[in-house]
């Protein structure tokens, strides 16, 4: 772990970038900017969706021009947007930068995934250690957006700014250009066959969006189900500190029985699956704190079982000329399952209610789980994947 730290250090501080912002996003354009809970949903889906586009052609980037330079110009892009936002934190150009923000974070981001997909072959637990150091930087900024927004919103984007600072010096002195022969342009590959991708890669893709739409439920509207059963805000805030607790300490735990091979990541992902299906069957009718407690707990550890091991998955379908393209796939599955999670989930929640979203949640996730256990298999995968090669 000692010789790849610089690289999970990278990623902590990215994730530590996301964690300062986004959680007064929505406090911040309500209380202080004046603006409704819904306009604040629509500058969250296009922070998203910004993502989306950067991990797209961050991963492109890093895969057809050269590696450090894809970091500096996604560093500089969210340099510039946090600086103007210390400057000129007001309606309506905080959305503007806010999204070109995301659109920077997306490419910074993608390229340090790409990275760790680089060297992942010779260190197998390289994605499953930047996960776990990438919530540990999570809770910490989480925890430290609340004490800084409190004093000042420029605060928070100050320490923002400070973090990518510090992640680009990091890049400039660590971090070395891969050759071209490791990743290389195909010229001779048609844009037909580049996208004939194995079947597993866009099953993983696809469950990484219905998750996200489930875990976004978490984040927002399990908020409103609670107070209407009379918890408090602080007990639901208290819910994601357990969780970060959990992931901490049961993390490192988990991966000392799962061997980094094709047959155990399956099933941390369909076992991930099933508990992430789960978490949502537990809250049916809640109404003890009890039961939301059960329901976080659940979705903690199906986010350590799945979460983790996806980018692994996916990196197996990945050739030396396309891998940072691919694991961008993954990102850009994440980021819009987050950008269509609170949409969706209020949509349902108006037309069925509560207890009818959650069971559906539930039987979504469990149709995924034995799907991809027909779907995932060694052969059939690995084959397609090595053929497309």
């Amino acid at each position: 772990m000692k010789k790849n730290l610089p690289i999970l250090l990278a990623s902590m501080l990215v994730n530590m970038g996301i964690g300062l912002i986004m959680p007064i996003t929505t406090l911040f354009l309500h209380n202080r900017l004046h603006q409704t809970l819904v306009t604040a949903g629509y500058v969250l889906m296009g922070f998203s969706l910004a993502m989306v586009l950067g991990n797209l052609l961050g991963g492109w980037l890093f895969d057809h021009w050269k590696v450090k330079p894809t970091h500096y110009l996604g560093g500089l892009l969210v340099w510039l947007n946090l600086t103007l936002l210390i400057i000129f934190p007001i309606w309506p150009l905080y959305t503007i930068l806010v999204i070109g923000y995301g659109f920077g974070l997306g490419i910074l981001n993608s390229a340090v995934n790409g990275y760790i997909a680089a060297h992942q072959k010779k260190s197998p637990n390289l994605f499953t250690n930047a996960y776990w150091l990438a919530n540990l930087g999570m809770g910490l900024a989480t925890f430290l957006s609340g004490i800084l927004y409190a004093l000042n919103i420029r605060w928070v984007f100050s320490v923002a700014l400070f973090i990518f600072i510090v992640t680009l010096l990091v890049v400039k002195i660590f971090f070395h250009e891969i050759s071209h022969s490791t990743v290389a342009i195909r010229t001779t590959t048609s844009w037909k066959s580049k996208l004939q991708l194995p079947s597993g890669l866009w099953f993983v893709c696809l469950l990484l969006v219905v998750i996200w739409i489930g875990y976004e439920q978490w984040n927002s509207n399990v908020s409103v189900y609670m107070l209407q059963q009379g918890i408090s805000v602080q007990k639901y805030s208290l819910l994601f500190t357990i969780s970060t607790f959990e992931i901490v300490i049961f993390q490192p735990l988990l991966n000392l029985f799962f061997r980094p091979t094709f047959t155990n990541e399956k099933y941390r992902i369909i076992g991930g699956t099933l508990l992430f299906g789960a978490s949502y069957l537990s809250l049916i009718n809640a109404s003890h704190y009890s039961q939301f407690l059960l329901g976080i707990t659940l979705l903690s550890f199906g986010d350590m079982l799945t979460l983790t091991t996806t980018p692994a998955m996916i990196n197996r379908f990945a050739t030396d000329q396309n891998r940072a393209t691919i694991q961008a796939l993954g990102g850009t599955a994440g980021s819009l399952g987050r950008a269509l999670g609170p949409l969706l989930g209020g949509i349902m929640i108006q037309y069925w209610h509560y207890q009818i979203t959650f069971i559906v949640l539930f039987a979504v996730h469990i149709g995924f789980c034995l799907f991809g256990n027909w779907l995932l298999h060694p052969e059939r995968s690995l084959k397609k994947a090595n053929d497309s090669d």
